[in-house]
């Protein structure tokens, strides 16, 4: 792109289009009207929530899970009449002294879809079935009910010491629809916890046969995502140009190379489209060119700009240091064949790095965690995140070198000039004899 394109008048902030890319963050129902590329998977589970009272919703982690729950399931069910909960978590913390709830997972579920409603105190003696009575009151007759559980692979990975009450979450879900006929449940988790719950399938009515599966994000369906979005918002890509950025997303490293993959990672994708449009918005581009992506939507150039503001922000919020969090990249999530590596999650430390700031960076995209064996392990997010970390650090270090380099020649030069101003004092030819006493 030239200098002359590049340097065109500006648009005022209040004139510019907003960005249609959401980042790193999930989707919410206020950006469905830019949420693209999973309209079959949208039909197909609608579909099944309404035939099934209850449905497992299930995917690899990343694959947008979330973002299909808040910008097309939701909207959906609203249109075909039905009354949707506030999406629920049973995560939490310890509820506060003097409450002693019976199930700690009902009683973070019933918190997180209270909105405020009814007084803690209270929500820690409901079971479910109660609960949804209670909301019940408050809703026109024979009113069709959806209760959504987000993350619900939390019921196996927190709140161990209380493990025991798991099986009672599970018979009180039972009761709860098998009293409420007009009571739908969809739970959200990660593909890799579906078998776990299999023991608990006796206390539920469909015996968890109502299931779908959300592959992750083809090159097709990355293609609709990040051109309808472009459209929609008045700045379109060129013709091909999607296509390459598509293919840049998908390349694989193996150890022999770069190969094209078959998926594109969401997180990464909109990251990418969030930054490229980021650059654009001052501009009156008509179009994103070919120049454009070359010159400022590369993909190498917005993951290191990704991962320099996350580091930026874990060390602002946990007080690790940069360098800490960098040489932890490099050592820990990075081989010696430039690939991904794993490392092992221990009671106050992964690899040598706080286990607080490893969540901060979990949940900055920049890594995910992984259960295997009954251990939990962290890795990059995705391949492509490699070779932006790899520049980004090696930049850092160079300008760190730098610095120091400088330091130490105006610090040398410093002393080199004392020793020659000392030398010469001690030196001095004797002051001539007419001086002298």
């Amino acid at each position: 792109m030239s200098d002359t394109q590049l340097n065109r008048p500006s648009i005022p902030a209040e004139a510019r289009p907003r960005n249609p890319y959401v980042g790193p963050r999930t989707f919410s129902e206020a950006d469905a009207r830019y949420f693209f590329g999973r309209e079959r998977e949208a039909r197909d589970l609608l579909s099944l929530v309404i035939s099934e009272p209850l449905v497992l919703f299930y995917a690899q982690s990343g694959a947008g899970k979330s973002s299909l729950l808040h910008a097309r399931l939701i909207p959906a069910l609203r249109e075909e009449e039905f009354e949707v909960l506030p999406i629920g978590r049973v995560a939490g913390g310890l509820p506060a002294e003097g409450l002693r709830p019976s199930n700690i997972f009902i009683y973070n579920l019933l918190l997180s879809i209270d909105n405020g409603r009814t007084p803690p105190a209270q929500l820690a003696q409901f079971t479910l079935l109660d609960y949804i009575a209670q909301r019940r009151a408050t809703l026109e007759p024979q009113t069709a009910l959806v209760l959504i559980v987000d993350q619900f692979e939390e019921i196996l990975t927190t709140h161990v010491a209380r493990w025991q009450e798991r099986e009672a979450f599970f018979q009180q879900l039972g009761q709860a629809l098998r009293e409420d006929s007009l009571l739908w449940v969809v739970l959200s988790l990660r593909d890799d916890y579906v078998a776990a719950l299999d023991p608990f399938a006796q206390h539920v009515p469909n015996k968890f046969r109502g299931r779908f599966y959300m592959q992750r994000m083809t090159t097709e369906a990355a293609l609709q995502a990040i051109e309808r979005p472009a459209a929609g918002a008045g700045r379109p890509f060129a013709p091909g140009v999607a296509q390459t950025l598509v293919h840049n997303l998908a390349q694989i490293r193996t150890r022999t190379g770069e190969v094209a993959g078959e998926f594109v990672q969401p997180v990464q994708m909109q990251v990418v489209c969030f930054q490229l449009w980021e650059n654009l918005a001052r501009t009156d581009l008509p179009q994103i060119t070919a120049e454009a992506l070359r010159d400022l939507g590369d993909v190498n150039t917005a993951l290191s700009q990704f991962y320099e503001q996350s580091l930026s922000a874990t060390a602002q919020a946990t007080g690790i240091p940069p360098k800490q969090l960098r040489d932890w990249f490099t050592r820990e999530l990075i081989t010696d064949a430039g690939t991904r590596g794993l490392v092992f999650q221990g009671n106050s430390e992964t690899g040598g790095l706080p286990n607080a700031a490893v969540a901060d960076l979990e949940k900055r995209y920049l890594i995910r965690g992984e259960w295997r064996g009954g251990n939990l392990w962290y890795e990059l997010t995705h391949d492509r995140f490699i070779e932006p970390i790899q520049k980004a650090n090696e930049a850092w270090y160079a300008a760190r070198r730098a610095r120091w380099v400088r330091w130490a020649t105006t610090a040398a030069g410093s002393l080199v000039l004392l020793l020659l101003i000392v030398a010469a004092g001690c030196t001095s030819p004797a002051p001539p004899r007419y001086w002298r006493k």
